[in-house]
């Protein structure tokens, strides 16, 4: 552990750049000017939200709340906006979901929401391939919500206790559920994300713990099989300093996501 401590270089919102604090006044600027009075919160969660985002290799997550669904010229818009500065976040760039405060109230799963945008909708949106009409909804939102419940940051309007719920446990672990198969689907792509996101439902679904990505693999390490502890502690050397590629063999990954796939189902029921 003191190996990770000493290489770390992940941050939180009061720690990060100052790169990162001005493209989210930015951003939030651009959200005031495009919404109006229809803007009522502006919300960070993920690993900025909890001291664990990494410059090189994290996501900007933040979550936009409004009273009245968004006409197209709105949402087209802030899509302008956000393509236009697509290379200029670090990491992995930027996710964010708009949803509506009715949503909260009276929330159902998957969870609607009136607009999205992250790297996996860039290519969509630059080739002109979303129907800004659709009602499009997600499965992600309710751990998003629990998220920022339990460890987001309002960076403009409502306090979080006064507009997001306590989510039912059993929306959350099917939340968890369709990560989970996300995940597994795409485990070789990145093996430091794909541990660490087990290893994070793991300590939910075990012990209900809300924990960041770094959290759980200090998690893991303490309570899962031994033999699992040197591909854990790689992922978190990995997720703390930047590096891109775990140092371990293939038979103990494979092992790795059988049994955490086996505990998953296990303790999802």
């Amino acid at each position: 552990m003191n190996d990770i401590q000493n290489e770390s270089k992940v941050f939180g919102w009061s720690n990060c750049s100052d790169q990162i604090k001005s493209l989210i006044f930015k951003i939030l600027e651009h959200y005031k000017r495009i919404l109006g009075d229809n803007l009522t919160g502006f919300y960070l969660h993920g690993s900025l939200a909890m001291g664990c985002f990494n410059p090189t290799s994290s996501d900007i997550d933040f979550l936009v709340t409004v009273q009245e669904k968004l006409t197209i010229e709105q949402k087209k818009g802030i899509i302008d906006f956000l393509l236009k500065h697509h290379g200029n976040p670090p990491g992995k760039g930027i996710e964010m979901s708009i949803i509506l405060e009715e949503s909260l109230k009276n929330l159902i799963y998957p969870t609607p929401f009136e607009l999205h945008y992250s790297n996996d909708w860039y290519e969509r949106y630059l080739l002109g391939m979303v129907n800004f009409l659709k009602q499009n909804y997600d499965e992600d939102l309710a751990a998003h919500f629990v998220m920022i419940k339990n460890r987001g940051i309002c960076i403009f309007g409502k306090p979080i206790e006064d507009i997001f719920p306590d989510i039912p446990r059993e929306i959350y672990v099917r939340s968890l559920l369709n990560d989970a198969r996300l995940i597994y689907e795409r485990s070789e792509k990145d093996p430091v994300y794909t541990v660490l996101n087990l290893c994070r439902i793991l300590a939910f679904m075990e012990n209900g713990k809300i924990t960041s990505k770094k959290e759980a693999g200090e998690w893991a390490l303490a309570e899962l099989p031994k033999h699992f502890s040197s591909l854990v502690n790689a992922a978190l050397c990995c997720y703390s300093s930047g590096k891109s590629d775990i140092q371990t063999d293939t038979d103990k990954f494979k092992s790795f996501l059988e049994y955490t796939k086996n505990e998953i189902e296990y303790f999802g029921v």
